[in-house]
């Protein structure tokens, strides 16, 4: 059988800096350390980075990352690209016909 995830509407948010989201908290905290270590995943200093608490423990958010405040309370970061291929602007949907289910 196949199935495709029912569709739903989310608040998303771009997050380049601290202050861009409620949840995104400093990476590196009250560390006396601020930075001088790059990011692997992005490249950028690890200073210019946040942090937020998901329901599957904690992530790493790096400038342009897409922060969800999905369903049930529930909170997530995503890759750029990667939010790309899974959400589109709501109002995006009214101008589409919907296909059945297969």
């Amino acid at each position: 059988m196949k199935f495709r995830k029912k569709p739903i509407v989310v608040e998303a948010f771009q997050w380049f800096e601290m202050g861009d989201h409620k949840e995104v908290e400093s990476y590196l905290g009250s560390s006396k350390d601020k930075g001088g270590y790059v990011c692997y995943i992005c490249k950028k200093d690890v200073a210019l980075h946040g942090w937020i608490i998901t329901l599957e423990g904690g992530h790493l958010v790096c400038p342009g990352d897409w922060i969800v405040d999905g369903e049930h309370g529930g909170i997530y970061s995503y890759k750029p690209d990667i939010f790309k291929e899974i959400y589109e602007k709501a109002e995006d949907l009214k101008l589409r016909k919907s296909t059945p289910l297969l």
